[in-house]
């Protein structure tokens, strides 16, 4: 698996990226990436199941204080800033987080009781979903469903789907899902962020292919 890219910071624009250089000039070293990787590991865990546990307020619909965050995460992460939460969920690939005026909230995969408003899509044709073997039988008896999440998880990316699929230390299986015949149901599709999409559940009839363990072995030598 690649590694995780250090965060930099653009000493002209401020811009947060994971390019050395930007606007021309070599930007400062903020996040090396195995700090970036274990605080973007620990912020996905608070924000989106144990914030209670961290001894922190969650509104309504996911949001908490930056710096309310970082005196939680202090103790496991010593040299932490609000400068390196924010750029943390800047550079974040999937969009997992959002921040918008001192306030920080998981963007999906939450367990916490949090209601988000997410925009309907309705472009969309082809999603995925990275499972195991071991779990084919009984989806392609009862569907995708949300489990302890509040809904189902789908990527617009074949590749993500692989990645997540092989998470699991089992036979990794990726499920494509017809987006259309989602909406032909009656269900409606949310976008989470650019790649992650949302559905309540996905039926038996809306998943059109089944990528086996051997495919995507080879799909992955191909990447």
């Amino acid at each position: 698996m690649p590694s995780t890219p250090d965060v930099w910071r653009c000493s002209v624009c401020g811009a947060y990226t994971e390019s050395v250089e930007h606007c021309g000039a070599r930007c400062r070293l903020l996040l090396d990436g195995s700090r970036r990787l274990r605080l973007s590991k620990l912020m996905s865990a608070v924000l989106r199941h144990v914030a209670p546990s961290f001894g922190l307020r969650v509104d309504r619909e996911g949001w908490v204080s930056i710096p309310e965050l970082v005196r939680a995460l202090r103790p496991r992460c010593p040299w932490l800033t609000e400068e390196h939460v924010v750029a943390v969920a800047s550079v974040d690939p999937k969009g997992r987080f959002e921040v918008r005026g001192g306030l920080i909230r998981a963007r999906y995969g939450h367990t916490l009781d949090v209601r988000i408003r997410y925009p309907e899509d309705r472009e969309v044709r082809r999603l995925y979903h990275g499972t195991t073997a071991s779990r084919l039988r009984s989806i392609m008896e009862e569907g995708l469903r949300p489990m302890r999440r509040r809904m189902v998880h789908l990527t617009s990316l074949l590749e993500d789907a692989i990645v997540n699929a092989s998470r699991w230390g089992e036979e990794p299986v990726v499920l494509e899902v017809d987006a259309d015949r989602l909406r032909g149901c009656g269900l409606k599709v949310y976008r989470a962020s650019p790649t992650v999409y949302l559905a309540p559940y996905v039926p038996p009839s809306c998943i059109v292919r089944v990528y086996a363990p051997q495919e995507l072995k080879r799909l992955r030598s191909e990447v």
